[in-house]
């Protein structure tokens, strides 16, 4: 017998099967979970969605309920003459609502950001995932046809990347009115290119594998190479991208409400449009005696801003090492 032979281990050591993706998946996991930052990062990004999708399904455990996001007189008829200006400094004397404090019209700070969350992530997915799903199709089938559809496709490309953002903005703004839907619309039409080039680069790359080339010459055709040997070899850069991307959106909204262009109504639940207000209290401070500087509301909404971009971040930079095998070793 054969057991008898060489042993019984070494027969099931020899027959035992190979799994490459499994062994892939399995290197990968270990490579991101000894990045420490990676990790925090990624624990912090899971909470803030896991508010989001709390305070959409359910507002009332810790949110704003639907429909009182404009109701400013369900809130200013609790503003005391004795508080600073009436508004609620952070502390439990208030509420749990007011843990954080209040801002203008006494809002609470608290559940406002928490009801931010599902407007600003929501936009920022549906915008990053329609801008990588177009744009990540745009760039492999250029990369991969090449010759003139490559040529038209980047060319078509250059052209929205040449748009400045700031300026349709503006523009969108104009047409359909001063809320976040013009904000969204202006950043879908300029948000794919990025991952048509990033896709492209990858899909050369790849067409000239050896892979590639055995299934053309085994009769695949150029649409199921596409997306049965070249797209899945992208996703893993895409999925990166995507994760870095979801910071910088809600930076884009906070920005734009800063700067006024999105004139959302007072303390609607967008964290640009809280830390504008905020900054309504800070720069009206007056340093006279009986005068309070009234920080919380532009300090808090603007660190929590923060923890989001530097966690998510934090989250694409570990994935980005962990699924590169260079880095990864």
């Amino acid at each position: 017998m054969v057991e008898e032979v060489i042993g019984l281990e070494q027969v099931n050591a020899g027959t035992k099967k190979y799994r490459p993706r499994l062994e892939l998946f399995s290197a990968t996991v270990k490579s991101f979970v000894s990045n420490k930052a990676a990790v925090i990062g990624a624990v912090i990004t899971f909470i803030y969605f896991a508010i989001a999708i709390i305070d959409t399904v359910a507002p009332s455990v810790f949110g704003i309920p639907s429909g009182e996001y404009t109701d400013l007189g369900y809130y200013s008829k609790h503003i005391s003459p004795v508080e600073t200006f009436g508004i609620f400094s952070p502390g439990t004397s208030h509420g749990f609502k007011y843990l954080l404090g209040g801002t203008i019209f006494n809002y609470p700070l608290l559940p406002a950001m928490f009801a931010s969350l599902k407007f600003d992530l929501g936009y920022s997915v549906l915008i990053v995932g329609v801008g990588a799903l177009v744009g990540s199709a745009i760039g492999v089938t250029a990369g991969y046809l090449g010759r003139w559809a490559d040529e038209f496709m980047m060319r078509v490309t250059d052209v929205f990347f040449s748009v400045p953002f700031l300026i349709l903005a503006i523009a969108f703004s104009t047409i359909f009115g001063h809320d976040m839907l013009s904000a969204v619309y202006a950043l879908l039409i300029i948000w794919w290119p990025i991952y048509a080039r990033l896709s492209r680069s990858l899909a050369l790359s790849t067409k000239s594998l050896n892979y590639v080339e055995a299934a053309t010459a085994a009769g695949s055709s150029k649409v199921r190479n596409i997306f049965y040997h070249v797209f899945p070899n992208v996703l893993s850069p895409i999925f990166v991208q995507i994760s870095l991307d979801l910071g910088s959106i809600i930076l884009i909204f906070a920005t734009l409400s800063f700067l006024g262009i999105t004139n959302l109504p007072y303390s609607f639940p967008e964290l640009g449009a809280l830390i504008s207000d905020g900054d309504n209290f800070v720069t009206s401070f007056i340093p006279l005696p009986g005068f309070h500087l009234i920080w919380w509301p532009l300090i808090i909404p603007g660190f929590f801003l923060l923890i989001f971009t530097v966690s998510i971040n934090l989250f694409g930079d570990g994935m980005r090492d962990a699924l590169d095998p260079k880095l990864r070793k």
